[in-house]
């Protein structure tokens, strides 16, 4: 029944088309100027048209559906004389499968590196004297590190203990100097030890 929905709703559209159609024609045939009766006419060709091709449609789509419930029961029917095999599930040939081999790695794809984490630091406490900077732990002054400049801490150099002090080796972030300050006038960054 579901199956004849769609065919039916096409050829009532199409019928409701064609009697458009022919209202159309009958409305304007007499009462207008020549030029308004070739509009009336286009349209009516159109609407006509359109009615046509629903009702091949609505004759398509039973004729597909027909062919379909054939070829269902033919199968249906070679099954059941024996002559093709009812598909049954498939079985594995091999137990267990053999695994696929794995992808080899392209030595031409770059690999990702880790990006080194940077500590940073400002030095504080000072009492706006500023921090000087050394060659070494408690060495000689290189200069001077301004209240509130901005430093990186050197992760490669452990901090180390000397005159009583810890330091820490550090780069300036605006003139790129390196060097050694005492540890307790620096405020460390997250993540710092």
């Amino acid at each position: 029944m579901s199956a004849l929905i769609i065919p039916i709703a096409l050829s009532f559209a199409g019928l409701l088309l064609a009697i458009a159609t022919y209202q159309g024609i009958r409305r304007g045939g007499a009462r207008f100027y020549t030029l308004e009766r070739e509009a009336v006419l286009r349209r009516a060709m159109l609407t006509l048209l359109g009615s046509t091709l629903l009702f091949i449609g609505a004759v398509g789509y039973m004729a597909a559906q027909e062919l379909q419930a054939q070829a269902a029961e033919a199968e249906a029917e070679a099954v059941l004389e024996g002559e093709i095999e009812a598909t049954a599930t498939p079985e594995l040939s091999v137990f267990p499968p053999t695994p696929s081999p794995s992808p080899t790695v392209d030595a031409a794809i770059p690999t990702a590196t880790p990006t080194a984490i940077l500590c940073r630091a400002i030095v504080e406490g000072t009492s706006g004297n500023g921090l000087t900077l050394r060659d070494a732990p408690g060495g000689a002054d290189l200069g001077i590190l301004p209240e509130a400049t901005f430093v990186t801490l050197i992760k490669d150099e452990p901090p180390q203990e000397a005159n009583g002090l810890v330091w820490r080796k550090i780069r300036d972030n605006i003139s790129g100097d390196e060097g050694w300050v005492a540890e307790q006038f620096l405020s460390l960054g997250p993540g710092c030890e």
